[in-house]
């Protein structure tokens, strides 16, 4: 029969492990996220597109950058934390900067319901031979990170 000791190191010893695999386990679950899905109107055109979100400070929250054309002409879903707190969208296309805030709680999709967050959508138009032009526009969908 195991001695009282024994017993008490070995449920100490399972507790201890439950615990810490327990602390893992949340570490590496899904994060709620914001999402930059980015468009190509216009196909025959080629665009180079940067996108870049920042926080009320300047700290760089996201930043991809993308080349859209007819083969190409989207790509949906990049994600960033939701923890983070966007402020400005910058959207460069072949070299002209586009300058937008964050979509805030004026407009008509936000605040987004139950487990959703806040996201953008950006909408590169102009056919190649004119100058582009950027439309921002929020959404709001269930999507984590690991």
């Amino acid at each position: 029969m195991p001695s009282t000791n024994r017993r008490t190191v070995l449920a100490s010893a399972s507790a201890a492990l439950a615990a810490v695999s327990g602390c893992t386990a949340l570490e590496s679950s899904p994060r709620p996220a914001h999402t930059v899905s980015v468009y190509l109107v216009d196909r025959e055109a080629t665009r180079d597109v940067t996108v870049t979100v920042e926080d009320d400070g300047g700290a760089v929250l996201f930043e991809r950058e993308y080349r859209l054309s007819d083969d190409n002409e989207a790509d949906e879903d990049a994600t960033f934390p939701a923890s983070d707190e966007p402020e400005t969208v910058t959207v460069t296309v072949d070299g002209t900067e586009f300058e937008r805030d964050w979509p805030g709680f004026e407009d008509p999709e936000l605040p987004c319901e139950g487990e959703n967050w806040a996201g953008i959508e950006v909408w590169v138009r102009g056919p190649p031979d004119e100058s582009p032009s950027v439309r921002v526009m929020a959404n709001c969908q269930h999507v984590t990170m690991e």
